[in-house]
């Protein structure tokens, strides 16, 4: 009997394990999970669109309280960045408390681009986490129900991204 590509030889173990960890694992980095959406406009301009939004909207700031000093969690301006390949890339992560749902929303800002100044940007809706109890629960994951992850998408879409002033879809298949 032959197994094709994953009979057992050398390379037919090392191809199997390959291609499973792909599969467990995404390969695409820390968001796999993530819902991922495509904004036509530059990493720094869409920081500043969220800066403005929630001056606008201060109702969506998630401020945290440490030992008696307030301030805000995740907020666009603290970026933090890593090294790709040769390249560095900025990536922000933001936090939007929602309270029609009483979640704190947690979102990172990307470009790809080392400059980050040309287009698109992506922004992964990647996390919610309970104000109750502070557990964070993964977007796309069995960490919610269906229903709770589509409710969850569909209330980040209407009430922030549809607000900021950008086009925005869903990344689609060419995209990755």
């Amino acid at each position: 009997m032959g197994y094709g590509l994953l009979k057992r030889s050398r390379f037919g173990n090392r191809y199997a394990t390959f291609i499973l960890s792909l599969l467990l694992f995404g390969g695409c980095g820390s968001n796999y999970h993530a819902e991922t959406y495509t904004l036509n406009t530059s990493q720094c301009e869409l920081v500043r669109k969220v800066d403005s939004f929630k001056n606008k909207h201060p109702e969506y700031r998630h401020i945290t309280n440490y030992n008696g000093v307030l301030s805000e969690d995740d907020g666009p301006d603290y970026p933090y960045g890593y090294a790709m390949g040769d390249s560095s890339i900025v990536r922000y992560s933001i936090a939007f408390y929602v309270a029609s749902e009483n979640m704190i929303f947690r979102c990172n800002i990307m470009n790809y681009d080392t400059n980050n100044r040309t287009t698109p940007t992506y922004l992964h809706f990647h996390a919610v986490t309970d104000t109750a109890v502070r557990n964070a629960y993964t977007i796309n994951t069995k960490d919610l129900s269906r229903e709770d992850n589509v409710r969850y998408k569909k209330t980040f879409e209407r009430e922030i991204l549809d607000n900021l002033g950008v086009e925005w879809h869903h990344k689609t298949l060419k995209e990755y």
